[in-house]
């Protein structure tokens, strides 16, 4: 997929919109969330517009995964939290990035998503068959 003329995260890769720049190599981009959840709290976004994980190749997924991984250390060793976290969803942006974001034992983050949600009864023998079969 190629760069999109409007999608804000191919402008910041483009160097069109400022951004906080914490890690960059040909493929990828580490940048400060402009709202983040948490110090350090940071994206990390292929340089080329995909829109899904799933979408990219095997090989660009373990690049991008490189530079998730490189990112995390570098908060793990700024901020020194209990835990570094990454989520990927992809839905206000449409433009794949991953969350990376550190968090401490029992802060607000602790137990995310399940404790964020009503809990749901589910037959776990179905669904996990349905996504077997899939």
């Amino acid at each position: 997929m190629e760069e999109s003329e409007d999608c804000i995260l191919c402008r910041i890769a483009r160097g069109e919109i400022k951004s906080y720049k914490v890690y960059e190599d040909d493929f990828a981009l580490g940048i400060l969330d402009v709202n983040p959840c948490a110090e350090g709290h940071c994206l990390v976004v292929p340089k080329k517009h995909v829109e899904r994980f799933y979408d990219m190749d095997d090989n660009d997924l373990g690049r991008l995964f490189s530079a998730v991984k490189i990112v995390a250390n570098k908060i793990k060793k700024a901020i020194n939290p209990d835990f570094v976290c990454i989520f990927i969803r992809g839905g206000r942006v449409s433009h794949l990035h991953v969350a990376v974001f550190p968090s401490m034992k029992n802060d607000s983050l602790s137990g995310f998503p399940q404790s964020s949600f009503e809990k749901i009864t589910v037959n776990l023998d179905e669904v996990a068959e349905r996504i077997r079969n899939a």
